[in-house]
């Protein structure tokens, strides 16, 4: 039952570590998202002032804020993606969590009904005092 209870802890601690890193990895996309959104907002603010507006620089800024667009539909989407993967490892370090838990119990009881039986043993073994057995 140790040997389980080691297996499990060691299942449960991977657990964590990997819904660590895919938060960490929504964290990550998050912050590219903003950067993106940063970037088009510059894009369209320099069209806007008449910047780019003429020529080869227009067209150049025209596919920028395009290619910037779908980098954030591309990111959201992705975004989206680790969000369901984060809360999946969170659901999964949860179980984990329990099981270890349960198996924690259950090694428990095990010792305890052990050592139980140990001490009745040993009562039953022990003459009475007075009984007159040596």
């Amino acid at each position: 039952m140790k040997s389980k209870l080691d297996k499990m802890k060691r299942i449960e601690r991977l657990q964590k570590r990997m819904h660590e890193l895919s938060r960490w990895k929504l964290t990550n996309m998050a912050h590219e998202r903003e950067q993106l959104a940063q970037a088009h907002s510059e894009m369209i603010a320099a069209l806007g002032e008449g910047l780019l507006a003429f020529g080869g620089a227009a067209s150049a800024a025209t596919r920028r804020i395009r290619s910037i667009e779908t980098a954030m539909k591309a990111a959201e989407a992705a975004e989206t993606a680790q969000a369901r993967h984060a809360l999946e490892q969170g659901l999964r370090s949860r179980a984990a969590e329990r099981a270890v838990q349960s198996v924690a119990a259950k090694h428990q009881s095990e010792m305890q009904n052990k050592d139980l039986a140990e001490l009745i043993e040993r009562s039953l073994n022990t003459p009475f005092p007075g009984s007159g057995k040596p």
